[in-house]
This record gives structure tokens, C-alpha cells and sequence, in this order.
């Protein structure tokens, strides 16, 4: 005879084979991400002042037909690392979730204050594909103009 309970029912018990569960959200994905990154954040932050920099040599020095050799890889450089350090200091303290057993008040807090990261995941989410792609076409542009 054939188990027609499904995997996770209250009938299935605890050691059914079945799909794994993952009771992780996004946001807490994101947070593992940015606490792991979160030793090396200055580096990140160094390396958006020192792309910041280089742009600002670049502008000033370059001329003729060499304008934007080095502007635009150190442009890119510092969108990127600015947007990793930023990321890092946004998600490396996301409130955990609420627990069943607070007030509701306080629950009610603890989502709305999640809420906001989910709308900061979404924002960084629309940012990260507006920033892939002008990387894409600033690096074609600078590879057609210089190689």
C-alpha cells in the first residue's frame, strides 16, 4: 500500500523523507551574506575612496583622445564598492523575526521594522540590475574606444 500523506502534514512524521524545508527568508539570507562580508567592509570602503580618486585624476589629467581610459574603470570600480559597502552596513543588522510568544504590539513592531528591509532588498534588487547594466555598456564602451 502506497503513503498518500503528504511530506510536512501533521499525519507525516518528523523523519519523512520529503522536500527540505527552509524556513529562511530572503532577509535572513541577505543578512548571513552581509555579516560574513562584514570583516572587510573598510575594504571596500578603501577601495570606493581610491576609485573616487583615480575618477578624480582621471578627469583632470587625461586628454584628447585618452579621455575616459581611466575614468570609466574607475568609475564602475567605485558604483560597485560603494554599493558592496552600503550593502554590508544595510543588511549586517536586520531584525530577526517575531517571536510567537512577544505582544502583539511589540510583533507588530518587529514586522514593520522587517518590512522596511524588504523594501531596502527591493530597492538594492532594482539598483543592482540598473548597476550591471551600465557596467555592461560603460565596459563596452571603454573596450571598443581603447582596445
Amino acid at each position: 500500500m502506497q503513503d498518500t500523506r503528504q511530506p510536512g502534514s501533521p499525519a507525516t512524521p518528523p523523519n519523512h523523507p520529503g522536500p527540505a524545508r527552509n524556513d529562511k527568508s530572503m532577509l535572513d539570507r541577505l543578512n548571513r551574506f552581509a555579516r560574513w562580508l562584514l570583516p572587510v567592509r573598510n575594504l571596500f570602503l578603501a577601495l570606493a575612496i581610491f576609485a573616487f580618486l583615480l575618477l578624480l585624476l582621471g578627469l583632470f589629467v587625461e586628454k584628447g583622445g585618452e579621455h575616459g581610459m581611466i575614468v570609466i574603470p574607475s568609475l564602475t570600480l567605485f558604483l560597485w564598492a560603494l554599493s558592496v559597502h552600503v550593502f554590508i552596513l544595510n543588511f549586517a543588522v536586520v531584525p530577526p523575526r517575531p517571536d510567537p510568544g512577544e505582544g502583539m504590539l511589540r510583533r507588530s513592531w518587529q514586522g514593520i521594522k522587517r518590512a522596511w528591509y524588504w523594501f531596502v532588498a527591493l530597492f538594492f534588487l532594482l539598483t543592482t540590475a540598473v548597476g550591471v547594466y551600465l557596467t555592461i555598456r560603460l565596459l563596452g564602451l571603454w573596450l571598443r574606444d581603447f582596445y
